[in-house]
């Protein structure tokens, strides 16, 4: 499973990591539009919305490791 699938039972103890050796590094968070020129509102100001809760929620978890959101 993805570590946002599970980090709410590992965190709380219904859950716990197996085999941590074996995870694979953790990947960066992007989110990529198909945008040509100007930004519209409406996604400029969905791009900072769910950026700001990536951040939290990854950084709430435990599962940011100081490789950020871009």
């Amino acid at each position: 499973m993805l570590s946002y699938e599970v980090a709410d039972a590992i965190s709380v103890g219904r859950l716990q990591l197996a085999s941590e050796s074996f995870e694979p590094p953790p990947a960066p968070v992007s989110l990529v539009h198909a945008g040509q020129g100007l930004l519209p509102l409406k996604l400029r100001a969905f791009l900072a919305f769910a950026a700001a809760r990536l951040k939290a929620g990854l950084a709430a978890s435990g599962l940011s490791r100081g490789d950020g959101v871009s």
